[in-house]
């Protein structure tokens, strides 16, 4: 799944930057839908913050719906959660990251996970938003 989207993000992106947010085309994603989710970047000077504008139902059925939630209301503790935020902020720079990892919830048994994040930039090519996909392999 993961690289299906890799392909797709690749094959959208112009010679030079990153894809925008127009060049997604849902109906080219449609078995990925459930699994992707984009992301806004907010900047306040030098501090960023992350807003989930859309999240699959694949991933809600996993993890709850947190459409229109900012990463520092679900992750408070940036030091706790120093290598989450620091793939987000990497992404938010124009690095594609990929990732798997074993998520583990109170009173659940664990998810692994294998996670994407890549960048999508505006008209002046600054990166505005992150697309990614978030697939849970044991569920």
């Amino acid at each position: 799944m993961g690289r299906a989207f890799l392909d797709y993000w690749h094959a959208i992106a112009p010679d030079k930057g990153f894809p925008r947010r127009s060049d997604v085309q849902p109906e080219q994603l449609r078995s990925l839908l459930p699994y992707i989710f984009m992301v806004d970047v907010l900047r306040d000077g030098e501090d960023l913050d992350f807003r989930f504008r859309l999240i699959g139902t694949g991933i809600m059925r996993v993890e709850g719906e947190h459409t229109g939630l900012l990463l520092s209301e679900m992750f408070p503790d940036r030091k706790a959660y120093c290598v989450l935020w620091q793939q987000y902020r990497d992404a938010a720079a124009g690095q594609i990251w990929v990732r798997h990892e074993t998520l583990r919830w109170q009173n659940r048994g664990h998810v692994s996970y294998e996670v994407i994040l890549a960048p999508l930039q505006d008209e002046q090519g600054e990166v505005t938003m992150l697309i990614g996909i978030a697939h849970a392999q044991d569920v």
